[in-house]
């Protein structure tokens, strides 16, 4: 597994948080573009011990292979290699309204870059926390994601 370089202004805005990414063994398959990380371990702030690490593996969805079984297979690579009590929350994300996943770029809401409104305006592939496989028209808004930080963008 090669080492992540994650994004300077993560570093800087949430050392704890860096370092124990940077101590977990954190693993992305190929195909990860993008690494977002959200809730209370994030910008939000006011993590508990017991809290989760809320991460979106953002992807590019092309290709002819079957899409459910490269979700999965990008989720158990971060989940087999993950070094850490603290659990992780993945989820996969990808574009559906060809937006290039611009709000995932963004720290605070922006209806601007969402131009479908922010409800279930983005593929989501999960397999936690009452999850199995594709969420669709679940009522997800993309505010509610926020705030959120992007941690770590292929080079």
């Amino acid at each position: 597994m090669r080492s992540l370089r994650f994004e300077p202004l993560f570093a800087e805005t949430l050392p704890e948080i860096h370092a124990l990414l940077s101590a977990s063994n954190l693993a992305l398959h190929p195909a990860v573009t993008r690494v977002t990380l959200h809730g209370s371990r994030g910008l939000a702030g006011g993590y508990r011990s017991n809290s989760d690490l809320d991460l979106s593996l953002i992807i590019d969805a092309h290709g002819t292979q079957d899409l459910e079984s490269q979700f999965q297979e990008i989720l158990e690579t971060t989940m087999k290699h993950w070094q850490s009590e603290i659990e992780l929350d993945l989820a996969v994300i990808f574009d559906i309204r060809n937006c290039r996943l611009a709000c995932f770029e963004q720290r605070n809401w922006d209806r601007r870059f969402c131009p479908q409104g922010g409800m279930d305006c983005f593929g989501l592939y999960k397999i936690q926390k009452g999850f199995n496989g594709l969420v669709i028209d679940a009522g997800i808004q993309v505010k509610l994601m926020y705030p959120c930080l992007k941690i770590w963008q292929q080079e």
